[in-house]
């Protein structure tokens, strides 16, 4: 399921409160939670193992630094050190890799993701360096974040403001702010956006293509085929290997309003009109041949802050909807939870952020699997289910896998002691302590 934001038109801002303080990254060296931001593609003696659940290692954090992991990496920050660092290891067995210093700022985001073919990117300032993920050697230096469209292409988007635009965080001056996909904030909208075609090996540029204004941008997965590109006026599918238009339909105003924003779910794209989290106007549009489906008046959710994740939902002032893709009709209600995608026919709820309730029809909302006890839930990275973890006997933490289809939570194993804010990816399961990760890894 591919799922992404829309941030875009010359006059429509991202989405931050106008008269609220800086944006929250600039306060990243506050506690770990703020201190950076690692992204994936893709987060005493132990029990004894057993055929499902068994103990990899530990992996050195340093002292206010993140990690991120994959099946066979994790990828430890820095954040103290000046130049910042970055440390990839194998996870079976635990062992060092490599070790690299960044030149991203203090203030700068620290962005670790891998790409297809043995690619590891690393954020440096604005742009990215793209390093071999085997032994951390620069390959070629990209100006801003690269998007894997498949295994040999990647684009790269960049807004051009006008000088002197930048935002200071320094002075709190409210108003609406224009993010760009590197980080730094503009109080004007772009002039324009351009995006490039690259090959991910090294780096050289297959084709360009240039919009005026911001857009937004988004690569569903098979059997949909092409990059989705929306500025504005226009909706147009552009062809990963040649940047060549497949198909281009006009978007028209609606109320007034220009496009501002919304989301692609598997192969819809839901176009809203109006600012973030206010309501208003959404049509939505096949991929496959761009022809409109439906549209529908969102009423304003007055501060409902209800998350939708990898589904189609409208939310409410009291509670939110589930609908249904490709007809836009109602599906089931729920208040008080968030909801999650679970596979193609189910979805999970969640309570206060981090309380795993119950996995239910996508359908009906009708309970499948009851989850009470279970306290945390981790999506796996890259691939279906959740990781569910509740304290156990004594300080341990147990943990159970959540799969699409199942009548059961199925038990995998314990942990000694507390956690919290484990990551998790097909197969291998990493816990943060005071200064190391846990691995364990896992079948089911």
């Amino acid at each position: 399921m591919s799922v992404a934001l829309i941030e875009l038109s010359p006059e429509t801002p991202v989405p931050l409160a106008a008269a609220a303080p800086p944006p929250p990254y600039r306060y990243r060296r506050l506690g770990l939670a703020l201190a950076a931001l690692l992204v994936l593609v893709l987060g005493g003696a132990a029990p004894a193992s057993s055929a499902l659940w068994w103990r990899l290692g530990a992996v050195p954090l340093p002292a206010g630094g993140d990690f991120g992991v994959t099946a066979d990496r994790i990828y430890t920050t820095d954040l103290e050190a000046d130049p910042r660092v970055v440390t990839a290891w194998q996870t079976d067995p635990v062992r060092r890799l490599w070790s690299i210093k960044t030149t991203a700022g203090e203030d700068d985001p620290l962005v670790v993701r891998e790409l297809p073919g043995g690619l590891v990117t690393v954020a440096e300032g604005d742009g990215v360096s793209v390093r071999d993920s085997r032994t951390g050697a620069v390959r070629w230096v990209s100006p801003a974040p690269v998007q894997p469209l498949n295994d040999r292409i990647g684009v790269i988007q960049q807004q051009r403001f006008r000088p002197g635009t930048e935002y200071d965080p320094e002075s709190g001056d409210p108003g609406r702010l224009y993010g760009t996909n590197g980080g730094a904030l503009h109080t004007e909208p772009a002039l324009s956006t351009e995006l490039r075609g690259v090959e991910l090996a090294g780096g050289r540029q297959i084709w360009s293509v240039t919009v005026p204004g911001s857009v937004f941008t988004a690569w569903p997965d098979p059997p949909v085929s092409g990059l989705v590109l929306l500025s504005a006026r226009k909706l147009t599918l552009l062809s990963p290997a040649t940047g060549a238009v497949l198909r281009e339909r006009a978007v028209p105003r609606v109320d007034g309003r220009d496009p501002a924003m919304g989301e692609v779910v598997e192969d819809m794209v839901l176009v809203q009109f109006g600012d973030f989290r206010e309501g208003g106007p959404v049509i939505a549009y096949e991929l496959n041949t761009l022809d409109e489906r439906w549209r529908q008046n969102r009423s304003d959710p007055a501060g409902n802050s209800a998350i939708c994740s990898g589904l189609t939902c409208a939310v409410g002032h009291d509670d939110l909807t589930v609908l249904d893709p490709r007809t836009g009709t109602s599906r089931w209600r729920v208040a008080g939870a968030d909801v999650f995608s679970l596979g193609t026919d189910s979805a999970l709820q969640v309570e206060d952020g981090s309380i795993p309730l119950r996995a239910v029809s996508l359908d009906t909302g009708r309970t499948q699997v009851e989850l009470a006890g279970w306290r945390e839930f981790s999506q796996v990275n890259g691939g279906d289910g959740y990781v569910l973890r509740r304290p156990d006997k004594g300080r341990s933490t147990a943990f159970g896998l959540l799969r699409p289809g199942r009548a059961a939570v199925q038990p995998l194993g314990r942990i000694p002691g507390p956690v919290l804010n484990c990551t998790s990816v097909p197969g291998v399961v990493a816990c943060p302590t005071l200064d190391h990760v846990e691995v364990w890894a896992y079948r089911g």
